[in-house]
């Protein structure tokens, strides 16, 4: 043989212990849920597109892992990618399949995606999006914003994590500041980016990178800081019309967070706070931000909002929508590392049949037959090893129960079953494991 391969991480690449995995799948079952509770379908696209749908809005070509695959004559061509996020190949999808699509479509996807940026704690270059978007044909109600907001309610209260809040804002209303002042087009974007970059920071922070980077008008810097500490969006609404601004924006917004409340969204849940702009260029009304009371230093764990077009590089037929996206992988290893959720055990068993004399091994199969068709996850141990050695297997993976055979359990057609938390032990009767074991 040659010399062994050396083996490391692969930065940014998680590879979780079984215990996380299983915590993991855990998670991705509760959001599962939390998505078809409100009637969501699910689709799943695959891990490769072409590049150039990939890069058809630009901006991240850098972050795209290239992949190769063979050309005519041996050639090779590099015109496929990893997908980078899961809403490309949303659009992508929508448009190729608008023909049989029923609308307003409601679709969740839950899948790893890839991006080539530099890994750092926290941030990852291959992780799960749990996205769930409501695409509508021509025009999509507003409403559906509020039934969004309420989705991401539902999916925190099943991760077990209650103490949330849902920052909610418009664009419209900060486009329509800037449109009084007659900035238009994608100097907009430019604004809005600022922003969204300072607006954690209060609106002192905002108004003066307003002021220096984006170089804008004086009343514009004053009516921006003011609007960010309106008390309430009747106040906002209010400056708004005295100034001569359209605040449609704020009627829209208020008509949302209200109907996220009669959806069962708490009072304190959800909030508005005007400075959230998101800082991508195709949201166009509500956006959304979400963040762990407490933990907002870790930033927004569940983000997204409101689009006029999703799909327009790949078809003229206008899509409309409305959907936000959870980083999981990002959200599991933070919330992990500050040991904020239970972690599973690593193995799912919750009985290990152990084995004394392997001249009743044919008694041992039957009980773990009798176990696994009650629904009970069973493992047998088949090395030949000493008692203690087997018991000790079953407390390393956190196997609670222990099913010892020997001699006079398979002759009297019981099991001593032991439970590992306790240490106690009792003899059981074959007929009484399951009902013993399950506590009913």
């Amino acid at each position: 043989m040659g010399e062994r391969i050396k083996i490391s991480p692969l930065s940014g690449f998680p590879e979780w212990n079984p215990a996380v995995r299983r915590t993991e799948l855990r998670m991705l079952d509760a959001i599962r849920q939390g998505f078809e509770l409100h009637g969501f379908l699910p689709i799943e696209t695959p891990a490769v597109e072409r590049m150039e749908v990939l890069t058809a809005k630009g901006g991240i070509q850098r972050q795209i892992y290239s992949l190769r695959k063979p050309g005519e004559g041996g050639e090779e061509t590099g015109d496929l990618g990893l997908h980078f996020d899961l809403t490309v190949p949303l659009a992508r999808y929508v448009a190729q399949r608008a023909q049989d699509l029923t609308f307003p479509f409601r679709r969740y996807q839950m899948q790893k995606v890839w991006r080539g940026e530099r890994a750092q704690r926290g941030r990852f270059r291959e992780f799960y999006q749990c996205d769930v978007d409501i695409i509508g044909s021509g025009a999509l109600d507003p409403m559906y914003d509020a039934e969004v907001a309420s989705v991401i309610a539902s999916v925190f209260r099943r991760l077990g994590l209650s103490e949330f809040t849902i920052r909610l804002s418009n664009r419209k209303v900060l486009s329509a500041v800037l449109s009084r002042w007659g900035i238009e087009g994608e100097d907009v974007q430019g604004y809005l980016r600022l922003v969204d970059k300072h607006g954690s920071r209060g609106a002192a922070a905002v108004t003066e990178a307003l002021q220096g980077e984006g170089n804008a008008p004086p009343p514009l810097v004053e009516l921006t800081g003011r609007l960010l500490d309106a008390s309430n969006l009747d106040a906002a609404e209010s400056l708004l019309r005295d100034q001569g601004v359209d605040a449609s924006g704020v009627t829209e917004l208020r008509d949302v967070e209200q109907a996220a409340l009669r959806l069962g969204v708490a009072r304190e849940e959800i909030e508005v706070d005007l400075a959230i702009a998101r800082g991508l260029d195709y949201y166009t009304g509500t956006v959304y931000e979400t963040f762990l009371r407490g933990r907002e230093e870790w930033g927004s764990v569940c983000s997204g909002g409101r689009y006029d077009d999703l799909a327009g590089y790949f078809t003229d037929r206008p899509l409309p929508g409305v959907g936000v996206s959870i980083g999981l992988t990002r959200l599991l290893d933070l919330l992990v590392q500050n040991e904020l959720i239970p972690v599973e055990s690593p193995s799912p068993t919750q009985v290990l049949v152990a084995i004394q004399d392997r001249t009743y091994l044919e008694y041992c199969l039957r009980i773990a037959a009798t176990l696994r068709s009650a629904g009970i996850s069973t493992e047998v141990y088949m090395q030949p090893r000493r008692l203690g050695d087997q018991l000790s297997y079953a407390s390393s993976l956190g196997v609670p129960w222990v099913a010892i055979v020997g001699a006079s359990e398979a002759e009297e057609e019981s099991i001593t079953l032991r439970n590992l938390g306790t240490g106690q032990q009792e003899a059981v009767p074959l007929d009484q494991l399951v009902p013993r074991v399950s506590g009913n």
